[in-house]
């Protein structure tokens, strides 16, 4: 059976306010899921994702999803979905597959760090940290989602910043 990493962040979902990116994990920490040999354009589709062919890697997980799967390997298939329309910056579409990723896995954390990071796009920042702090009370010790968080904080505090000068400017 291949293993095929998840795509653990956003990672063309960069900030508006600073142009920082949300981390993603590097390979040999990154937590992987196993796609079993009966579905491999869910596999293919998250290897075309993390390869930046984001077009095909949506073409090939919608494929994959038509067929049956286990439903963390859906779940999964639902998140990359979201990484891959953010990275092409439609938001609504993204937001859309990550709310349909965690109604089939509460427990999916790449999921809820994928829908920050769309949060963040959006200037979301209250919905950007809930989700931030779902994801850590599941994988509290995920470098990417402590990152994640630490960038998320850090543009709120820049939006904060030039909101406060837009307001005194003349």
């Amino acid at each position: 059976m291949p293993r095929v990493a998840l795509i653990t962040a956003v990672v063309a979902a960069a900030s508006v306010a600073s142009g920082s990116v949300f981390a993603t994990e590097t390979p040999q920490n990154q937590s992987a899921t196993i796609v079993g040999p009966s579905n491999p354009q869910l596999a293919d589709g998250a290897t075309a994702l993390e390869a930046g062919r984001i077009e095909d890697g949506i073409r090939l997980t919608l494929d994959g999803l038509k067929f049956p799967a286990q439903s963390r390997d859906r779940a999964a298939g639902y998140s990359n979905l979201c990484a891959g329309y953010a990275m092409l910056k439609q938001w609504d579409e993204a937001l859309q597959h990550c709310n349909t990723a965690l109604s089939i896995d509460q427990n999916n954390w790449r999921a809820f760090n994928n829908r920050a990071a769309i949060y963040v796009a959006k200037g979301q920042y209250d919905h950007a940290m809930a989700d931030l702090r779902a994801g850590l009370e599941i994988s509290p010790n995920s470098r990417t989602l402590l990152e994640s968080l630490r960038i998320a904080q850090q543009n709120k505090r820049l939006y904060g910043v030039r909101s406060r000068s837009a307001v005194r400017s003349p």
